[in-house]
């Protein structure tokens, strides 16, 4: 029955192979219960003979773990010969099998690399990248089986090709620790590196503006939250000044007239300022956040810390200020105006001194560019 079974696989006949699993319903069960110098799907898949393959898949998809006597799979072999269509029907059962090493040490990878095969190099690449790292018997890694093949990586495409973590195979063998091999030519070495430093350098743009995005989505609700408050908090400040209004109409004053106003004159301009550019500020936050601008989000988280720092500065201010007629001692008012003050001063300054530190060395790097 076994003998007719390899002859209906050497000629991939698949209506034979469905007369003898008529015959014999646990045919196929044979070769995952006892050991074999290799299995029927072994032979089709090396042969090519892909519908034979979908059946025998279909029937006993545990085919696809079964190794020979040299510990190969059948993608191993499949892959070996370039069968496209096959590699793909076993990946599909089982793309795992991409991380089996045969008794040379080789996954499949190794051998589509070794090859010179980059479309089944793709294939494998796309189902599983990490296999890529896997080194072979003697240490050689899937550059060097590139090697075997051509002195040079000249498809483009496939040295970029990403995968689902957003990583090339040059990126993954780098992150492998895998350039220090001197084995390897200075071409090969000074490519993994440039592409390497390439994709690092593109991952960490595409970060930061992942963060900032990240940021503003999270502090949206906050910050529209907090500006209202202040907005909210200027306007009852204006209407409902410290000290309150004049209830009566006199020579010296008339109803409705803030009595901060009248009593301390230039102490109110100042609350007055200081309250309308908190509340203006806080305006103009709000506004920003609701408008969905299409501007860089850098600049944007940018501009709305100053503005919203603007208006928490003013709006402290404010208070303090207001605190001169509510006291009986306005010293202790000009101690926390001056305090908030000095406060501010030395905030906006570190921010400032950080910042022209990032000019300066946005600065030396071009002109060390300019220089190299």
């Amino acid at each position: 029955m076994e003998k007719r079974l390899y002859n209906a696989t050497k000629n991939g006949d698949k209506n034979e192979l469905l007369c003898l699993l008529h015959e014999d319903a646990q045919l196929l069960d044979r070769f995952t219960k006892a050991r074999y110098p290799e299995t029927p799907l072994h032979i089709a898949a090396m042969l090519g003979h892909s519908e034979f393959v979908d059946e025998l898949l279909i029937r006993m998809p545990e085919l696809a773990k079964e190794l020979d006597s040299r510990r190969r799979s059948a993608l191993h072999l499949a892959v070996g010969k370039g069968h496209g269509q096959i590699v793909i029907r076993l990946l599909q059962v089982n793309p795992d099998m991409c991380l089996i090493c045969d008794i040379d040490g080789r996954n499949p990878l190794h051998v589509a690399a070794m090859k010179g095969n980059l479309a089944v190099l793709r294939e494998l690449f796309h189902v599983r990248p990490w296999a890529a790292r896997s080194p072979m018997a003697q240490g050689d890694t899937i550059l060097h089986a590139c090697l075997l093949v051509t002195e040079g990586i000249s498809d483009e495409e496939f040295v970029n090709r990403l995968n689902n973590e957003g990583n090339t195979i040059l990126h993954m063998a780098i992150t492998a620790n895998q350039t220090q091999d001197e084995s390897l030519s200075d071409t090969i070495r000074s490519k993994i590196l440039v592409s390497t430093q390439e994709r690092d350098q593109s991952n960490a743009i595409l970060e930061a503006r992942r963060s900032n995005v990240d940021w503003l989505k999270r502090k949206r609700h906050n910050l529209i939250l907090v500006a209202s408050l202040l907005a909210d908090m200027a306007f009852h400040a204006t209407v409902n000044p410290p000290g309150g209004v004049w209830h009566d109409n006199d020579p010296s004053h008339r109803a409705g007239h803030s009595v901060f106003a009248d009593t301390y004159p230039n102490t109110y301009t100042q609350f007055l300022m200081s309250n309308t550019f908190g509340f203006m500020a806080s305006l103009i936050v709000i506004q920003l956040l609701i408008s969905g601008l299409t501007i860089r989000r850098k600049l944007f988280k940018r501009v709305l810390i100053a503005v919203m720092s603007v208006a928490i500065a003013a709006m402290g201010f404010a208070y303090a200020v207001s605190l001169v007629p509510l006291t009986s001692d306005p010293a202790y008012s000009w101690l926390f105006i001056r305090f908030w003050t000095i406060f501010m001063i030395l905030l906006f300054t570190a921010r400032a001194v950080r910042q022209m530190i990032k000019i300066f060395k946005f600065v030396g790097n071009l002109i060390m560019r300019f220089i190299n």
